[in-house]
């Protein structure tokens, strides 16, 4: 066995450049050099694809977010226009009742109290007139007691002095 032939010409690099085989080397060459740039680029790919992967993800988040907040959003307006709804319901019922209580329109423009601050303006006045006479019946009645008590005095009085 012996030595290593030394086949072809060395470049500075010990790739062999020149030699009886030059055609197949250049295949595999160029076949492994094209490997090489697509396993790169293949590489470049995943980078890329881990990469967008992470930015859909993100979308997928923001767009799950913004529903949330549309979905916040609808039912807020939702329960307010349902209070505004039964804020109008109690306010119709409430007119209708006081309707009720005040009776016809028609009758409305003969009234003397046409507001609740004169019907209370005018309650006021009878139940003070109902306390002043409430008072004057009490006295009157502390008055008739005494009379009476005076009267049965000045009759005994009277009865012992004429029998």
């Amino acid at each position: 066995m012996g030595r290593t032939q030394d086949l072809g010409a060395r470049g500075p690099n010990s790739v062999v450049t020149a030699g009886p085989w030059n055609g197949r080397d250049s295949y595999i060459a160029e076949t492994a050099v094209t490997l090489d740039r697509l396993t790169a680029k293949i590489e470049r790919l995943e980078q890329r694809e881990e990469a967008l992967k992470a930015r859909v993800a993100e979308l997928i988040e923001h767009a799950q977010q913004a529903s949330r907040l549309q979905a916040l959003a609808e039912s807020l307006r939702n329960s307010r226009d349902y209070k505004l709804d039964e804020i109008i319901r109690q306010v119709k019922d409430t007119r209708g009742r006081l309707d009720a209580i005040e009776g016809p329109r028609s009758e409305y423009a003969a009234l003397t109290y046409r507001s609740f601050i004169a019907v209370d303006r005018k309650l006021a006045e009878i139940s003070a007139s109902l306390t002043r006479s409430a008072r004057f019946a009490g006295w009157l009645q502390a008055s008739g007691v005494v009379i009476g008590l005076v009267a049965v005095t000045a009759g005994a009085l009277f009865a012992g002095r004429v029998f």
